[in-house]
């Protein structure tokens, strides 16, 4: 009993650090941030109580409307492509040896260990419209007429930084659903060949099945991780050209900061917070499926 009693105080000594960080850093600033929405503020002061007027100005502003449309088309159209690329890198891997299948990974998880604001700068200058990469080979094929001022147009400039959202991201989802393609016993796919199932088959019937619980773990993390997602956009765009390519925390930003809004800006962050919770559950939803032991 005494060595279970010093177990015990053990654990909750080691628990106290990680915590008292978690209420510092997340739980406090959380419920400040709420209470904070009833308030109007510009950061020096006392706040004076403003009821739902900053949520109402929120919802009524088209800058705002337009950054929760772009961060949730931002977020989404990332996602999905980052999984999909993912998924078909880690199945495309799989059938290599495993030396040239951790040449391949070492090579596609790159990207992910590439600090945001180091691959947004290194894609600026990718899609510069006079030096750029892309336009130079554009010009270099003959193809000159595809040129564009790629990340300063309005058809053009989310559709870029939605590529190099996806360029990133997806290394992460392919490592997490390698590793759990390795675990699938192969005794389930020699089976499946003697019944004549291609490879595809195979994946299709038995690989993705099996691992769908991981798949979805990929999916909620990167749809979070791309939902909160500042340096990329701020570095390759800074919201423009006109706010065009602004995100929630883009505008939540210059909201508290240069206008000095900070109860609009609260407002901003509990309303987006709720966008976030629908769109994991929804995706929840969507990827639910039965857990397999083998």
């Amino acid at each position: 009993m005494k060595i279970k009693q010093r177990t015990m105080r053990t654990g909750v000594a080691y628990l106290i650090p990680a915590v008292l960080f978690v209420l510092l850093f997340s739980v406090i600033p959380f419920f400040w941030n709420f209470v904070l929405s009833f308030q109007k503020w510009d950061g020096f002061g006392s706040p004076a109580a403003a009821g739902f007027r900053n949520y109402l100005s929120v919802l009524q502003n088209p800058l705002t409307r337009r950054a929760f449309g772009n961060s949730v088309l931002y977020a989404f159209a990332s996602t999905f492509g980052g999984v999909v690329l993912g998924l078909l890198f880690a199945v495309l891997i799989l059938r290599l040896s495993q030396k040239e299948g951790g040449i391949f990974r070492l090579i596609l998880y790159s990207p992910a260990m590439l600090p945001t604001a180091v691959v947004g700068i290194m894609f600026v200058f990718f899609f510069n419209p006079e030096m750029g990469l892309l336009n130079s080979f554009l010009r270099l094929v003959g193809l000159g007429g595809l040129q564009h001022i790629w990340l300063q147009e309005r058809g053009t400039a989310m559709a870029c930084i939605i590529f190099v959202a996806i360029w990133k991201c997806t290394g992460s989802v392919m490592m997490l659903t390698f590793a759990a393609l390795q675990g699938v016993p192969r005794s389930l796919y020699e089976s499946s060949y003697l019944d004549g199932a291609s490879f595809w088959q195979q994946m299709k019937s038995i690989g993705f099945p099996l691992i769908k619980p991981m798949i979805l773990l990929a999916t909620i993390n990167t749809l979070g991780a791309q939902f909160k997602s500042y340096d990329l956009i701020f570095t390759m765009t800074q919201g423009g050209p006109a706010d065009l390519t602004a995100t929630v925390p883009i505008v939540m930003k210059k909201t508290a900061f240069i206008y000095g809004s900070f109860g609009s800006a609260a407002a901003m962050g509990v309303l987006f917070t709720v966008v976030v919770a629908i769109s994991i559950l929804l995706i929840r939803r969507l990827l639910r499926g039965e857990t397999y032991e083998y």
